[in-house]
C-alpha cells in the first residue's frame, strides 16, 4: 500500500528500507515507529465525520442524515442503516459513502447508533 513512500521514507528517517511494516506501523511505547495506519486513519476520519457534521448542525450534516434517511428507504426498514446487518440488507441500498462505512464498519465489528426518525406507515397494515 505505502510500500513506494516508505521504502524512499525509511532511509531518509534512518532506518533500513526493509524493516518489517508490523513494527512500522507500531506504536512508539511497543518499541514501533509509530506511524499510524493508514486504513486505521481513514476508518476514524469517516466516523468523526458520521458523528460530528450532524451533531454541530452542519450543511454536511444534513446532506448525511438525507442520505442515510434515503437508504432506509431503500432498505425498507423502520430503523437506520447503522443498525441494519449488512450481509443481509446491503443488496438493497444503493451505492454510496454511507453503504462503503457501513462495510468498512460491519468488517471491523463497529456498531455505531445512529438516530434517525422513524418512518411512519402511511395507511393501516403498511
Amino acid at each position: 500500500m505505502l510500500s513506494p513512500v516508505l521504502r524512499a521514507a525509511l532511509p531518509k528517517a534512518g532506518i533500513c528500507r526493509n524493516f518489517p511494516c508490523a513494527m512500522v506501523y507500531a506504536p512508539i511505547a511497543l518499541q514501533g515507529v509509530g506511524v499510524p495506519h493508514p486504513y486505521g486513519l481513514q476508518v476514524i476520519k469517516h466516523l468523526d465525520m458520521l458523528l460530528c457534521h450532524p451533531a454541530n448542525s452542519t450543511k454536511t450534516g444534513a446532506f448525511l442524515e438525507a442520505v442515510l434517511q434515503a437508504h432506509q428507504l431503500e432498505t425498507g426498514t423502520s430503523y437506520g442503516l447503522f443498525q441494519q446487518v449488512y450481509c443481509n440488507t446491503s443488496i438493497l441500498a444503493s451505492d454510496t459513502w454511507a453503504k462503503r462505512n457501513w462495510s468498512e464498519l460491519d468488517s471491523l465489528s463497529i456498531h455505531l447508533e445512529f438516530d434517525s426518525p422513524s418512518l411512519q406507515p402511511i395507511r393501516q397494515g403498511d
